[in-house]
């Protein structure tokens, strides 16, 4: 008899979550507006399920809360812009440089996300 349980298998809530972070990531620069904070940023590790935006700017948000992102493509990409739903999940600012790692809570209806990710796809490196 173990002292370890063993897991128990992942409900499908979960698999489709895992299956997000398991999906490859692509990085790209884009416009960004959110919560006040509009600029050039670059973001990483996108995927269907969320992504990091870096930027030498600061944007006042909070990790947990949801929020409202604008997101408009690089011109090359020939995409139009698109709005995402996404609560914050973790921050991280120093002076020369912001950070924050976003979770998707809501895909556009335009489905702007896919056709972002699809184009990065096809046109850029995997980054994981």
């Amino acid at each position: 008899m173990g002292l370890f349980k063993r897991k128990r298998q992942d409900t499908p809530k979960q698999s489709v979550s895992n299956e997000n972070r398991r999906a490859p990531r692509y990085g790209s620069w884009a416009h960004v507006r959110i919560n006040g904070f509009e600029g050039e940023a670059i973001l990483r590790n996108i995927n269907l399920g969320g992504f990091c935006l870096e930027s030498r700017t600061f944007a006042a948000i909070t990790v947990r809360d949801r929020y409202t992102m604008n997101i408009v493509p690089e011109v090359s990409t020939a995409l139009n812009p698109f709005g995402l739903e996404v609560e914050v999940r973790w921050v991280r600012s120093t002076e020369s440089r912001f950070s924050a790692g976003f979770a998707v809570t809501k895909l556009p209806s335009d489905r702007g996300l896919e056709k972002y990710v699809e184009y990065l796809r096809t046109h850029v490196a995997n980054v994981s």
